[in-house]
C-alpha cells in the first residue's frame, strides 16, 4: 500500500530494513554544482528530497533521470548558502533557500526495479528548497547526521526518540473524518507493516470508522486511509518479533484485502481488538478450528483453502515475510514429459520433513546431528524464510530482493531459474530444505515469467537468466500452475496431506515428536525458545532478533493431536459375516425367509449441506399443550398413515393425526415405560422396561406379536440390513436375525449374537461389522461384534456422553457435547460443547442436519457438516423429554404429563 507511498519509482523497500522516512520536499537540484555565468551547462532538475533516518534520497520529476541516494554516514559539510553568497551568479535564478553538503560516495537507481549503482567518488550536491526554510530542513538533517555516526544500537535509540518526538507533529485532525459528526473513539500508535516495510501511523477509530494516517508530511492527506467498520470481515492477534503486539484487519473490497498494523504494547492491541469485535456489524469470529477442519473433511473446502486457513491460524501472513504462508513440494517428477496425477509414484513423501526425503543426505545430516552437543538440530536452516520467499518472487517483486539484498539482484547461479533444479537442490544440498509459498497454487503465474525484462545476468554456463525453466509435462507456467493445483486437489494429497500438517502445524512439529519424526530444527526457529526480555544485552538480544526473522521460524502450533484424514470416498473395510441362524421346517417354505448376508458398508461419500424448512427456528411459536397420563419417551412419525405416535412411562401410545395434532386414538402396550422404538417397515418394534420387544401393526395400531428379549430395560434399538440390534440394561447388546411371515409380520426373532458388556448399555450405533456401545460412566466400547472382540474403549466422563450413532462414517457421540470419532482410527475430528446436556435428537432425513434438545429446553438445528448450529429456540421447558421435528412441526415432549406443539409462523 505505501511501499512506494505517492511516487511511483520510488519504494520505501529502497531504503534499508527498520529505515524512517520522515519528510519529502521540493526542491531543484543543480546537477554540476555552481557554475559562472559564461558556462553554457549550467542544468537544473526538478523533483523531490526524501529526507530518511539513514539516508536522503532525491527523485527527479522525469523518468529519465536516476535517482539519487546518499547514506547519512557518507554525508559531511551540511550547509546553505546566503543569497550573497551567490548573488554574483545572476544567470542562476534561484527562486528558493539553498542546501548543500558533501558526499563521499553515492548510489544511483533507475527506478524502483533497478539495481543500485555505486559511485565511489567525492561529489558536491545543491538543491534549492522551494517551499521550506533551509534552517528547518539543514537542522534536522544534522541531527541524524550525527545519529548516523553513532555505533548501531545508539543510533537506533537516538533515531527512535526523534521519531517518538515528531509524532507529536502530526495529531489525527478532525478534517480527515468523512462525517461533521464522527467522534474519536480510539487512537494508536501503530506501524503498518508490509513486507519488508513498516509505515509509522496513527489509527483512529471512530463509531463507523477507521482510519490510518501516516506519522510523515511526505504523505498527502489523500493518503489516509479509511474504511467502514461494516467492511472488516476478520481480526487476528498476530506476533511480530516475537512479541504478541500485531492486529491483522481484513477488510473486503479494498486496495488490500488485509492490514497488518503492531501497535505498542499488549494491552493497546488486545483494546483496539476488542474495540473492533464490539463495534463492527459483521461477525468476526473465526470459525474455530474444529469446524473448518470438518468442512475440509466433507469437501466444503478444497485442500488449497484450507492449508491457507491452518497457515492463517499458525500466525502466517502475506505482510510479514519471516512469517510467510508455507505450502508442501507435492511432486517428485519434474523432468518427465507428461504428468499422470492417478499414479502414486509422481507424488512426494508427505510423511516426511523436505530434509528427510532423500536417504544420503538424511544419512549425512544424521552422522552430524550424532556429534553436536545440546541444544542439537538436524537441519541448520528452515523451510520458510524472507530469503526463500524473495527467491520465488525475485520476477513479480524485485524490490523484494533488491530490498533483502542491499540493492543488488542474487548471484545468477544461485537465483530461481528452473522448477527441475529447485528440487533438486532441496532433495540433495545439505543447507537447502525450503518448502514452497501459496502462489503455486494459484491463478496467477506471473511470479514464473520475467515480464517486466530485468536484467538478471548469466549463470557460469552461459545461461541467460530468464523466464522460469518448466517441467516438460507443462505448456507454460499458466498450465504449470494448473497441474500444480491439481496434484493439490488429487486423492493422493487428499489422503496425505494430513501428515504434512502434523510435521509442520501439528503435534510432530516439536518436542521428542519431533525428534523422532526427523523435524529438528535449531532451537530459535521454535517460537517460545527464548524470552527477548529476559536478555539484558541489547547487543545480543539484537543478534538473536536478527538470526530469528533472517532464518525463518517454525508456525504456531495449531493441532495438538493427529490431524483426522480427509474423507475420499473410500468404504469401510468389508468384513464377511455369514450368518445361518437355525431354521423349522415351516421356515423353509416362507419366501421371506433371510438368505445368508454379507454385510458391507456403502462407499463413503462427501455430502452437501441441505436446506431445511426448520432452519428457521426463530418462526416456531407455541401453538398447544396436549396433555398426556404421562411423559413422553419417545415420538415416531408413520408417514404412511400420515400419524404422528407418542410412546409415554405410563406403557400408553398415542396417535395423532398431523398437522392437525388431534388425538385419533390411543393403545396400552404394556404396564412399563415404553424406552425406544425402531420403524420395521410394516410394523414398530418397541422396546420396555418389562425387557419385551412389542410389535405393532402400522395399519392397526394393534400389539400382534410379543418377544422376551432381555432379562432388564431395553434400551435403544439398530438395524442394519436383515439384523435387528437390541441393547439392555441386563449388560447385553443382542444381535437378532428378524422373521417374517404373511404380509411382512415380524413370525420370530433368531438370536445371531450375545455381546456380553461389562456395564449397563444406554445407547448403540452399529455399522456393518462395527457396533459401539454407550456405558454408564460416558465409557464407549467399540466391538467387531461378529469377532466377539474389543477394538477399542474410550472415557469420555468431561463429556457426559449418553447417545451415541453414525453418520458419514464417523461416530458421533452425543452429550452435553457433540463429538465426532474417525471410525477407523477412533480420533477425535471435532468437538462442539453446548451450555447443558443433550437429552434427545433426532437426525433430519434427507440433510446433514440433526435437531437437539438440551436438558435447558433449548433446541438447536445442527449442521454435521458445518459444525455449526444453523438456528437456536428457547422453548421454555424446563424438563423436556424428547424432540420431533417436520415440515412447520416442532414437538417438545415434557415430563410434566405434556407436550407442546410449535408451529412455523409464515
Amino acid at each position: 500500500m505505501f511501499s512506494g507511498v505517492a511516487d511511483q519509482r520510488f519504494s520505501l523497500r529502497m531504503l534499508d530494513p527498520n529505515e524512517y522516512y520522515f519528510d519529502d520536499y521540493s526542491v531543484e537540484f543543480y546537477p554540476n554544482g555552481l557554475h559562472k555565468p559564461t558556462d553554457n551547462n549550467f542544468v537544473t532538475i526538478p523533483g523531490t528530497l526524501k529526507i530518511c533516518s539513514k539516508s536522503v534520497v532525491f527523485v527527479p520529476s522525469s523518468s529519465s533521470d536516476p535517482l539519487i541516494k546518499v547514506n547519512q554516514k557518507d554525508i559531511a559539510d551540511i550547509k546553505c548558502y546566503e543569497p550573497s553568497e551567490i548573488a554574483h551568479l545572476r544567470s542562476i535564478k534561484v527562486e528558493g533557500e539553498t542546501l548543500t553538503f558533501e558526499a563521499r560516495k553515492h548510489i544511483t537507481i533507475q527506478n524502483n526495479i533497478s539495481p543500485c549503482i555505486q559511485h565511489y567518488e567525492k561529489k558536491s550536491f545543491f538543491f534549492c528548497l522551494l517551499y521550506v526554510s533551509s534552517e528547518k530542513v539543514i537542522s534536522f538533517l544534522q541531527q541524524l547526521n550525527r545519529a548516523s555516526q553513532l555505533h548501531y544500537l545508539e543510533h537506533q535509540t537516538m533515531i527512535a526518540m526523534i521519531a517518538h518526538h515528531r509524532q507529536s507533529l502530526y495529531p489525527f485532525k478532525s478534517m480527515f473524518f468523512d462525517d461533521l459528526y464522527e467522534k474519536e473513539c480510539g487512537n494508536f500508535v501503530v506501524d503498518m507493516v508490509e513486507p519488508l516495510v513498516n509505515v509509522p501511523g496513527r489509527l483512529v477509530v471512530s463509531e463507523s470508522k477507521l482510519y490510518f494516517q501516516p506519522f510523515s508530511n511526505a504523505f498527502s492527506v489523500s493518503d489516509v486511509l479509511k474504511w467502514k467498520l461494516d467492511t472488516v470481515t476478520q481480526v487476528i492477534c498476530r506476533t511480530y518479533i516475537l512479541h504478541d503486539v500485531g492486529l491483522e484487519i481484513f477488510i473486503e473490497n479494498a486496495p488490500s484485502s488485509n492490514y497488518l498494523f503492531v501497535l505498542e504494547s499488549e494491552k493497546s492491541r488486545d483494546e483496539l481488538h476488542r474495540f473492533l469485535l464490539d463495534n463492527c456489524s459483521n461477525d468476526l469470529d473465526d470459525s474455530d478450528t474444529s469446524n473448518m477442519t470438518l468442512k475440509w473433511q466433507n469437501g466444503l473446502i478444497s485442500n488449497y483453502e484450507y492449508l491457507m486457513y491452518v497457515n492463517n491460524t499458525a500466525d502466517r501472513t502475506f505482510n510479514n515475510l519471516s512469517q510467510y504462508p508455507v505450502f508442501p513440494w507435492i511432486f517428485t517428477d519434474y523432468t518427465s514429459s507428461s504428468l499422470d496425477l492417478d499414479n502414486p509414484e509422481i507424488y512426494r513423501d508427505l510423511t516426511k520433513p523436505i530434509g528427510a526425503l532423500t536417504k544420503k543426505r538424511l544419512d549425512t545430516l544424521l552422522d552430524r546431528y550424532k556429534e553436536m552437543v545440546e541444544p542439537r538440530f538436524l537441519y541448520g536452516s528452515h523451510y520458510s524464510t524472507p530469503g526463500y520467499v524473495t527467491y520465488y518472487l525475485m520476477r513479480s517483486q524485485p524490490d523484494l530482493m533488491l530490498c533483502l539484498m542491499g540493492g543488488k539482484f542474487d548471484h545468477p547461479d544461485r537465483v530461481f531459474s528452473g522448477i527441475a533444479e529447485t528440487w533438486s537442490n532441496v532433495t540433495h544440498n545439505s543447507a537447502d530444505f525450503k518448502e514452497l509459498i501459496p502462489q503455486f497454487y494459484e491463478s496467477d503465474a506471473s511470479f514464473l515469467e520475467n515480464r517486466m525484462k530485468i536484467q538478471f545476468g548469466k549463470k557460469q554456463n552461459g545461461d541467460v537468466v530468464d523466464h522460469v525453466n518448466l517441467p516438460p509435462w507443462a505448456d507454460n507456467a499458466k498450465d504449470f500452475i494448473a497441474k500444480m493445483r491439481a496434484g493439490l486437489e488429487s486423492d493422493y494429497v487428499s489422503s496425505n496431506i494430513h501428515h504434512w500438517i502434523d510435521l509442520i502445524f501439528g503435534y510432530k512439529q516439536r518436542g521428542p515428536l519431533a525428534e523422532q519424526n526427523l523435524n529438528l530444527f535449531h532451537y530459535l526457529c521454535y517460537p517460545g525458545s527464548v524470552d527477548l526480555d529476559s536478555i539484558v544485552d541489547p547487543h545480543e538480544k539484537t543478534s538473536v532478533v536478527t538470526q530469528i526473522l533472517e532464518f525463518g521460524q517454525v508456525p504456531q502450533q495449531v493441532f495438538s493431536k493427529p490431524h483426522p484424514e480427509k474423507k475420499i470416498a473410500a468404504p469401510y473395510p468389508t468384513l464377511q459375516v455369514d450368518i445361518r441362524p437355525p431354521c423349522d421346517e415351516e421356515d423353509h417354505d416362507s419366501d421371506q425367509h433371510c438368505e445368508p448376508c454379507k454385510l458391507a458398508n456403502d462407499n463413503v461419500q462427501r455430502p452437501k449441506s441441505l436446506s431445511f424448512v426448520g432452519s428457521s427456528l426463530s418462526q416456531f411459536r407455541l401453538k398447544d399443550k396436549l396433555p398426556i397420563k404421562e411423559h413422553v419417551t419417545f415420538f415416531i412419525d408413520c408417514s404412511e398413515t400420515q400419524c404422528l405416535l407418542v410412546g409415554t412411562a405410563s406403557g400408553m401410545l398415542y396417535t395423532y393425526k398431523v398437522p392437525e395434532m388431534f388425538n385419533t386414538f390411543s393403545v396400552i402396550v404394556c404396564n412399563a415405560s415404553l424406552m425406544c422404538v425402531i420403524d420395521l417397515e410394516q410394523s414398530l418394534c418397541i422396546g420396555s422396561a418389562d425387557g419385551k420387544c412389542y410389535f405393532i401393526s402400522k395399519q392397526q395400531g394393534n400389539v400382534y406379536q410379543t418377544f422376551p428379549a432381555h432379562y432388564d430395560t431395553i434400551t435403544d434399538f439398530q438395524q442394519d440390513g436383515p439384523l435387528l440390534f437390541s441393547s439392555s440394561r441386563d449388560s447385553s447388546v443382542k444381535v437378532w436375525d428378524v422373521h417374517r411371515g404373511p404380509g411382512g409380520r415380524i413370525k420370530s426373532l433368531r438370536i445371531v449374537s450375545d455381546v456380553d458388556h461389562d456395564d449397563k448399555v444406554e445407547s448403540i450405533a452399529v455399522k456393518g461389522p462395527m457396533l459401539v456401545s454407550c456405558l454408564p460412566d460416558c465409557v464407549i466400547v467399540i466391538w467387531d461384534w461378529d469377532a466377539m472382540e474389543v477394538i477399542h474403549s474410550l472415557d469420555y466422563k468431561h463429556n457426559d456422553i449418553s447417545h451415541v450413532t453414525f453418520w458419514n462414517n464417523r461416530i458421533v457421540l452425543i452429550g452435553n457435547s457433540l463429538v465426532y470419532l474417525d471410525s477407523h482410527s477412533f480420533s477425535e475430528e471435532f468437538s462442539k460443547r453446548f451450555d447443558s446436556v443433550i437429552c434427545s435428537y433426532q437426525m433430519v432425513d434427507d440433510s446433514n442436519c440433526v435437531v437437539l434438545l438440551e436438558s435447558s429446553g433449548r433446541v438447536t438445528l445442527f449442521d454435521l457438516v458445518e459444525g455449526t448450529a444453523q438456528g437456536e429456540l428457547e422453548t421454555g421447558n424446563k424438563d423436556p423429554s424428547g424432540v420431533f421435528m417436520k415440515d412447520n412441526l416442532l414437538l417438545i415432549g415434557n415430563k410434566s404429563k405434556h407436550f407442546s406443539v410449535f408451529k412455523k409462523i409464515d
